[in-house]
């Protein structure tokens, strides 16, 4: 994964990855009508849609067999009603980061849940995925951010790069206005692995209030 992708430069952001899914799948999911999605560059989406506080921007494509979906500011994607939907039968991926400066890394396979973590927390990891993600990410060198690590091994996993190019669109894009983030925050049964004793949960810190 390129560094001058500038992830570093986002406050809050959600990269999703889904295999098998269409992008207007991926809108679907997130609760958007594709129908009404528009082909829009990053600069056109600067300068013609207004967030607010309780809306949610979706910008998805794709890369093969896999489609993404980016959202800068005010992320939907790591909620579990949404991740496990983009998994399906298949597997998903969901890298965001709060304004509070939390990163997060979740890898769900066949509806359920398979491996979460803060990349470099090892008091965070749960979940059995036999990929490993977590150990794969402490091998990088320290002096590669903890966001850009978890790019890198993402990319590694899917064998295809998300550019500034790819990122910055033209993107199917959805503007979703008044989410029910109270709604999206609910747990989803059977979809968390247990925790192993003596770990907390990697949603473990207080965030603040969601407006």
């Amino acid at each position: 994964m390129p560094a001058t992708w500038g992830i570093e430069e986002y406050g809050d952001f959600c990269l999703t990855l889904s295999r098998n899914l269409t992008p207007e799948q991926v809108l679907t999911t997130f609760g958007a009508d594709p129908g009404e999605a528009r082909l829009m560059s990053a600069s056109q989406i600067e300068s013609e849609i207004e967030m607010t506080e309780t809306s949610a921007l979706l910008g998805a494509g794709d890369t093969g067999t896999w489609s993404f979906c980016i959202e800068i500011s005010n992320p939907i994607g790591f909620a579990d009603v949404i991740l496990k939907n983009l998994c399906g039968d298949s597997e998903a991926f969901a890298l965001s980061r709060s304004g509070h400066s939390m990163t997060t890394f979740k890898y769900a396979h066949a509806g359920r849940l398979s491996e979460s973590f803060e990349p470099r927390n090892p008091q965070t990891v749960r979940g059995d995925s036999h990929h490993a993600f977590f150990q794969r990410i402490q091998k990088m060198s320290p002096d590669t951010s903890a966001a850009m690590a978890s790019l890198q091994v993402m990319s590694e996993y899917i064998g295809a790069e998300i550019p500034p190019s790819l990122l910055n669109g033209p993107l199917l894009t959805a503007n979703l206005e008044n989410v029910d983030r109270a709604l999206l925050a609910r747990p989803v049964p059977d979809f968390h692995p247990p925790a192993p004793p003596g770990t907390r949960s990697v949603l473990g810190r207080h965030l603040g209030t969601i407006g």
